[in-house]
């Protein structure tokens, strides 16, 4: 990457942070599928989130709006509790590209919450994907490779899937819980060893309905 000045855009992205109960299960399940040698590029379990948008190169006098404009949107919602749910993958299984860790619980609430944002984010002039939000967290990236056959990629991705579950680390039954309390402004750091992420502010949700 070239050196940063005070005029560096910021890679910038919103998004819900994850507890320490998820992100070590997320751990655990790459410990196990990493040794089975996909073309699969594995997260950090430490940076691990879930997506609500990315916003991309932004400059920083435009991130400085979004600390003032994005506070009383988030603060419209009460916060809530999802949970983990099994292993999925996008866009589908016999093309795969991304495999995630799926949620269950009220994600209408969270879609509200990145419809919301999406808004807001739109009359800053920001470019939203129209595509519909599917809120997962992401487990690793299937790399292209012309030398790295994936024929056989969709098959072995579905035996792990069933494994996954049978095991218990991606059983719904077995949910851990996933609280949504607060969304971060979050800038990406690219660097040769990897990404590194630094939260820019913290936006709270309102407290939870009864409290």
């Amino acid at each position: 990457p070239a050196p940063e000045t005070v005029d560096t855009d910021w890679r910038l992205f919103l998004a819900v942070p994850i507890p320490a109960e998820v992100r070590a299960r997320i751990g655990a399940l790459i410990e196990r599928l990493e040794p089975e040698g996909w073309p699969m590029r594995w997260i950090d379990p430490e940076n691990a989130h879930i997506t609500l948008h990315f916003l991309g190169d932004t400059p920083p006098e435009l991130a400085a709006i979004l600390r003032m404009a994005l506070p009383s949107v988030v603060a419209q919602h009460s916060a809530f509790d999802l949970r983990t749910a099994g292993l999925g993958v996008f866009p589908k299984l016999k093309r795969p590209r991304v495999l995630w860790l799926g949620m269950y619980g009220p994600a209408h609430r969270l879609e509200s919450l990145y419809n919301d944002l999406g808004d807001t984010l739109a009359d800053l002039q920001f470019d939203i994907e129209e595509k519909p939000f599917s809120p997962h967290i992401t487990l690793g990236r299937v790399r292209s490779s012309p030398n790295t056959p994936i024929r056989t990629l969709p098959e072995q991705l579905r035996q792990a899937i069933d494994v996954m579950a049978t095991e218990g680390l991606a059983d719904p039954r077995r949910a851990l819980p996933l609280p949504v309390e607060e969304v971060l402004l979050v800038r990406s750091h690219l660097e040769p060893t990897g990404a590194w992420y630094e939260v820019i502010e913290r936006f709270p949700l309102a407290p939870r309905e009864g409290d």
